[in-house]
């Protein structure tokens, strides 16, 4: 670049000069032409640039020395980048087993999730079908309770009912063994006895015993007597079986007659 670079002033320096000369040249001829008063027709002159290389010598390219090869280098380079590319490989293999566990996790608990999730809203089924079983058993319970109320009640008003039809009875029954009584001589105001009658539905008596005696014999031999001597009740023909068999198939009877002397 240095030598290049003189050439170009060198040639510049020539062009200057040559300029400087041809103007010298000019004015000289000017003044001349004055002085003789000739006319001269001015001859022009080309001029042009010349530009010198500089010769430089070349300097001769060094020769290239032959590379020496470093095969134990080259080996521990490609054993460098095998071990590299097997941490890679391995580091690769790493993340993707660590991924799929991650993902199996993940899937794993998203399943535990759903499992809890449908066990939760198993269990509040399984609790609102006790809930409703408890209800409704409540309910059948107090209907039962309140038809049992009912049923004792209606029970009540038609044992009520059924005893003072038995009373009723168990009255003309009496009266008709009074009106078959035979008095005895001994007997006297205050004496009674209990008999036992054993009857069937159409009111025929099939056994009488004396349960608990007066004290005296033949007032107890004499309603006794009386009992087997009426044979038949026609009052409990047709009676409600019901009724006949809670009061009447062992009636018990107290004889008492009322109009006894002291």
């Amino acid at each position: 670049m240095i030598g290049r670079n003189n050439s170009y002033s060198l040639a510049i320096i020539v062009s200057v000069a040559m300029h400087l000369a041809l103007l010298a040249a000019v004015t000289w001829g000017w003044s001349a032409s004055q002085t003789t008063q000739k006319v001269y027709v001015p001859k022009f002159i080309e001029a042009k640039l010349v530009t010198i290389k500089a010769q430089t010598p070349k300097k001769a390219a060094p020769k290239k020395k032959p590379k020496k090869i470093d095969l134990a280098a080259k080996r521990r380079a490609e054993a460098n980048r095998k071990k590299l590319a097997d941490q890679k490989r391995k580091a690769a293999a790493m993340k993707k087993e660590a991924d799929r566990k991650a993902a199996e996790k993940k899937k794993a608990e998203a399943l535990k999730k759903e499992q809890a999730r449908l066990a939760a809203e198993e269990l509040a089924r399984q609790k609102a079908l006790e809930q409703q079983r408890l209800d409704e058993q409540r309910i059948r319970q107090n209907q039962e309770e309140f038809f049992d109320e009912l049923e004792a009640e209606d029970e009540l008003m038609l044992a009520e009912e059924n005893e003072q039809k038995a009373q009723s009875y168990v009255s003309k029954i009496s009266s008709r063994i009074e009106q078959n009584w035979s008095r005895p001589p001994s007997a006297r105001r205050g004496m009674k006895c209990e008999l036992l009658l054993s009857l069937v539905p159409t009111g025929k008596v099939v056994n009488v015993s004396i349960v608990k005696g007066s004290g005296n014999s033949a007032f107890d031999r004499s309603a006794e007597l009386a009992v087997t001597k009426a044979e038949r009740f026609p009052e409990l023909q047709g009676m409600d079986p019901v009724v006949f068999e809670r009061y009447f198939r062992q009636l018990r009877i107290v004889f008492n007659p009322q109009d006894l002397r002291l």
